[in-house]
């Protein structure tokens, strides 16, 4: 009936429009202290010094590192939620540790996203965006290479390393970027748009599993000097509409797209 076809249409746009399951979401929002908090309570990271291993009180931008004010937006387009502070991370000197006892399961799919807002001076020695292993041997990690002017992202899944040109990434300047991960590919998306997909040979399928790590196996910003924020793990492959930098759609543009798809429908019958 002409109900049931609606309720399907409904169905099939809101999936199309949500996000998938959330492993991990960390949003930099405490402003103070060195912990930055999960929201799924699995991996409250705290912000540590490379030198002395000890944990940081957080500076923000006056001292190099810790929590900052600069963020890529007010209001975060996927969830509405208030952005108040990012994390400013300080190139070798400071990183966030996630190592806990939790186990992080990401599987065969899965995407991880974030804003970022690198400072160009340390770009050339391998700005870390995120980094995951155990016993200090990397599994899958996510870099930006500058040298000589050309930028470059560097990924490794599991003893496969890729790396393609990124001329479009912007140094002091907010990009959201995410890394997304199938099975037999990947795709490494800035601010929405494909930048990169390539091909992975089956070595690389997974599962992609990390289980008990010690301090420096599974971190953000080993590397990174700049600005990062609203770091976010799903469980799945996303669609860009997915992402954290993606609006919403309002109610009237979800009617008009499942009037779109009725239509469709009802010409294909005819």
């Amino acid at each position: 009936s002409m109900k049931h076809i609606l309720t399907l249409l409904a169905f099939v746009v809101l999936a199309r429009y949500s996000s998938g399951g959330t492993v991990s979401y960390i949003r930099f929002e405490e402003n103070g202290g060195s912990l930055a908090r999960d929201e799924t309570g699995l991996l409250d990271g705290d912000l540590i010094s490379f030198t002395s291993n000890q944990k940081l009180p957080g500076g923000g931008d006056t001292y190099g590192a810790g929590w900052s004010t600069d963020t890529p937006c007010s209001t975060i387009p996927q969830t509405g939620e208030a952005n108040t502070t990012s994390m400013r991370i300080n190139g070798g000197s400071t990183f966030i540790d996630l190592s806990n006892s939790a186990t992080l399961v990401l599987g065969y799919s899965f995407t991880l996203e974030m804003f970022i807002k690198p400072d160009e001076l340390a770009a050339q020695y391998g700005a870390g965006i995120f980094g995951f292993g155990s016993d200090y041997t990397d599994q899958l990690f996510f870099r930006i290479i500058s040298s000589s002017g050309n930028s470059s992202f560097t990924s490794l899944f599991m003893e496969t390393r890729v790396s393609f040109p990124a001329e479009e990434i912007r140094f002091n300047a907010w990009q959201h970027v995410a890394l997304v991960k199938d099975q037999g590919e990947y795709s490494v998306y800035l601010d929405g748009q494909l930048l990169h997909n390539e091909e992975l040979s089956p070595t690389t399928d997974g599962p992609y599993e990390f289980h008990n790590p010690i301090t420096g196996s599974r971190t953000i910003g080993d590397g990174f000097r700049g600005w990062i924020d609203e770091f976010r793990i799903s469980d799945e492959a996303l669609l860009p509409s997915q992402f954290l930098n993606a609006t919403i759609p309002e109610p009237t543009t979800l009617g008009l797209l499942g009037l779109g798809l009725l239509s469709l429908l009802i010409r294909k019958r005819k």
